[in-house]
């Protein structure tokens, strides 16, 4: 059971890894074009804080210590959390392909050229966004979870 944990604990920290590095190289492009990080209103590029990036790191790092906390705590308590975690789980990836299919339901609307993504760039392919990776992370980590649990669940049928 703990292999599984292990696996779930890096899963989500890929992702959590993705998350803040995309973040950071937002925060630096927005730093370089407005000279402050501090800026809501008027930006030629949206603020990363606005992003659904931004949040969505939160949800993986928040994902990431529970995972961490998961492995330190005594079994009965594991399988509480794990479902706890599953949960949050399913909610980031449902925020993530919202986010996408947003993005991508206004590249279609645009008739295929290049728009502004989920981190305020100019993408000629929605499926090279952070929101579509990001996604796909959140899904993965989603799916390592759900295995831990319903391992966990075997065991103590």
């Amino acid at each position: 059971m703990k292999k599984l944990f292990y696996l779930q604990s890096l899963v989500i920290l890929a992702g959590t890894l993705f998350a803040w590095y995309t973040i950071f190289g937002d925060f630096v492009r927005f730093f370089q074009v407005e000279g402050t990080v501090f800026k809501i209103k008027d930006c030629l590029a949206p603020n990363p804080v606005l992003t659904p990036c931004f949040w969505g790191s939160w949800a993986f790092l928040a994902a990431l210590v529970w995972s961490f906390l998961i492995l330190r705590f005594p079994e009965e308590k594991q399988k509480k959390h794990q479902k706890y975690l599953v949960i949050l789980l399913v909610a980031g990836t449902i925020f993530g392909w919202s986010n996408f299919s947003l993005g991508w339901l206004k590249f279609m609307a645009n008739e295929g050229k290049p728009t502004v993504g989920c981190s305020g760039v100019v993408v000629a392919n929605p499926f090279s966004t952070p929101c579509f990776w990001g996604s796909l992370f959140f899904t993965a980590s989603l799916l390592s979870a759900l295995v831990a649990f319903k391992k966990q669940k075997s065991l103590v049928s």
